[in-house]
């Protein structure tokens, strides 16, 4: 593990936190430049991607903090350290959608269309940071004996399955996947429907070899909240818009 990328003199640079700025900054140019196809003004592309991930960080260390509650209330300044983690995406992604939408609606910009041309980039910059917690050494898998298990916790020598490579892999797939359908949907909408949909399953899946505690029976938090957001998407996708066309 690395959580500390470099240090300039007495400051940490933490890998979790460049990977993040990396994925916004390719997710942003992205953006920019297929939006220009949809006469959408640079500018507020760019207000709209960083007020976006804002609100998106602001919900994912809401939700985890709320997940952890005991911890921050005895250490309440610990909410307010960022630097080398804590983040949950379905909290992020939630907040992101809500602030996106209202984003949407207040500058008369196509949602539909917008949320199609967020959705690659989105499965993209999830790729990227994932690699950034693998560095870390958070959201880290179970003991394991495979070939090519790894210490992936810091300070940790124990071989677990790498989990965040594999989401990083997942996020790399689930982006090319929505990259060739993106001339292939029915409504706007369609492609972010997608992602929240393959989204749930690979994110059910993984839960299997992650590190985390069960919610509901035999399934954790995160299998619970992928696999009610993959059932509303497909719900939306193939029985919400039936007879509608494009």
């Amino acid at each position: 593990m690395h959580p500390v990328l470099f240090r300039l003199g007495s400051f940490e640079v933490y890998a979790y936190s460049v990977f993040i700025a990396i994925a916004f900054v390719i997710g942003t140019v992205g953006l920019i430049r297929q939006g220009r196809h949809l006469g959408l003004g640079e500018e507020k592309t760019v207000n709209f991607a960083i007020y976006t991930m804002i609100a998106a960080i602001v919900g994912a260390r809401i939700l985890y903090v709320v997940l952890d509650i005991s911890r921050y209330l005895a250490q309440p300044l610990a909410i307010f350290n960022l630097r080398s983690g804590g983040l949950s995406f379905h909290g992020g992604l939630a907040a992101g959608a809500v602030y996106g939408l209202w984003y949407t609606w207040r500058h008369k910009m196509p949602q539909g269309k917008v949320a199609d041309l967020v959705a690659p980039w989105l499965a993209l910059g999830y790729a990227i940071a994932r690699i950034g917690c693998f560095l870390n050494g958070c959201c880290f898998g179970r003991p394991s004996e495979l070939p090519w298990a790894l210490p992936s916790v810091a300070g940790d020598n124990i071989l677990r399955h790498p989990t965040q490579l594999y989401s990083a892999a997942a996020g790399l797939i689930i982006f090319i996947i929505l990259w060739w359908r993106r001339q292939k949907t029915h409504f706007d909408g369609q492609l972010f429907l997608e992602f929240v949909f393959l989204y749930g399953i690979y994110r059910f899946l993984l839960e299997f070899f992650r590190e985390t505690d069960l919610y509901v029976g035999f399934l954790t938090l995160g299998q619970s909240v992928s696999l009610v957001g993959a059932a509303a998407a497909f719900v939306a996708i193939y029985v919400w818009p039936l007879g509608r066309g494009k």
